[in-house]
């Protein structure tokens, strides 16, 4: 990134975590999603990229044009016990590289009930040491991802909350609170196998 740097990080911790990979045009392969389940939570970041304006001179007139976009990161201990477990995770994101992913995060809120967060498409970002950790000297970016806009998502079934609804064209991020069970680790289970 080039003349910009990320602003403004937030973070969830989250001891669930979904990795999906996304089709040539941009569907999520629910039957290939990949789950985690962590003893200690890893932070599910989001921060603001905020480019230098750039100077545009006309005859007539000066255009100063800013773009903003959102990008999300992994980020945990160096210490974090299961440090192999998110180096995993960051590979998994790694390998779609060139069609991204979309990076789902459930984190207990009290019993029964979840925060939930996800990028619906997540494209990799090769310099994971582009995010800010002046407030987090002890940590690392294990993956950085660019948080592209999607005109709609297919929730899985069952999806992450009672009934899911297509997010707004345009959405990066999609946060609430649900009493959806998070799914269990590994692939889904396979349509039509024996229960």
């Amino acid at each position: 990134m080039k003349d910009e740097e990320i602003t403004a990080p937030r973070y969830m911790g989250v001891t669930v975590l979904r990795v999906t990979p996304l089709d040539e045009d941009g569907s999520p392969d629910h039957q290939w999603a990949m789950t985690y389940h962590l003893d200690e939570p890893v932070m599910f970041g989001i921060g603001t990229v905020e480019p230098l304006p750039t100077f545009t001179r006309e005859y007539t007139h000066i255009t100063i044009s800013i773009r903003r976009s959102i990008v999300g990161a992994l980020v945990a201990e160096f210490e974090h016990p299961q440090y192999r477990d998110i180096g995993a995770i960051a590979q998994g994101i790694w390998q779609r590289r060139r069609t991204g992913v979309a990076v789902e995060g459930w984190a207990e809120y009290e019993p029964g009930t979840w925060w939930y967060a996800i990028v619906p498409w997540w494209r990799y970002m090769a310099d994971p040491e582009q995010w800010p950790l002046k407030e987090l000297p002890e940590h690392r970016a294990y993956a950085l991802g660019e948080c592209l806009t999607v005109d709609g998502y297919a929730w899985p079934e069952p999806g992450p909350f009672p009934s899911p609804h297509n997010p707004s064209p345009g959405t990066q991020l999609v946060m609430g609170v649900t009493n959806v069970v998070p799914p269990a680790p590994g692939f889904p289970p396979f349509p039509g196998a024996a229960a």
